[in-house]
């Protein structure tokens, strides 16, 4: 398994993102009050991330082969882990007054976009798509960060809970944050109880 994940994940990709997580919830933590928004961006960037670590160029090849998806899912959990690591240490290090005062909560935002992630993309690829993380991605990052700087819906919808956000409404974020890290678990469970993708029919040329 480690030999697998060393040549099918994206570490590059990878590196570049936790370099960029490191590097907005630092700025977070400089000045949260101005630059909240980025921890948004932040979280979004976990989530797509993560998808990222399911891509499957030679999934026409792979997806062959005697090992099923749940076998290749589970051996690509190093990044998803390695995202979950470095979320957990720049939260820590942010500390909890620069998070106005729910470092838990904030935590477990990232914990959840990791989680849905793994989740999409595992879900997505079950159906035979090979790259469901650039897709998603593509979407989840502007997304989040989008959101993060809007605040749609603030009063009804709390999703990136800010510093004047009533501790009622930090609650109702955590329960939906939860809500969403308990789904995704619920889609790796079906991707790691062997879900398989269809194999590709063999036309014979007969």
């Amino acid at each position: 398994m480690p030999g697998y994940a060393a040549r099918a994940l994206p570490w590059s990709r990878l590196a570049l993102a936790v370099v960029l997580v490191a590097v907005l919830m630092e700025l977070v933590r400089w000045d949260p009050w101005v630059l909240w928004p980025l921890e948004g961006a932040a979280v979004g960037l976990l989530a797509g991330a993560s998808a990222w670590c399911f891509d499957e160029p030679a999934a026409a090849v792979v997806d062959a082969s005697p090992r099923g998806l749940g076998w290749r899912t589970l051996a690509r959990s190093p990044g998803p882990l390695l995202l979950l690591g470095v979320w957990s240490a720049v939260v820590l290090h942010a500390g909890d007054e620069a998070l106005f005062g729910h470092r838990d909560a904030v935590w477990l935002q990232g914990v959840a976009a990791v989680l849905a992630g793994a989740a999409l993309a595992g879900w997505r690829r079950s159906r035979g798509e090979a790259m469901p993380g650039l897709v998603a991605a593509g979407v989840l990052v502007p997304v989040t960060t989008a959101w993060a700087v809007l605040r749609p819906a603030k009063d009804l919808l709390v999703v990136f809970p800010y510093g004047t956000t009533s501790l009622r409404g930090w609650e109702v974020s955590v329960v939906g944050w939860s809500v969403l890290a308990a789904g995704a678990v619920g889609v790796l469970a079906l991707a790691l109880s062997g879900l398989r993708v269809s194999r590709p029919r063999v036309v014979g040329g007969g």
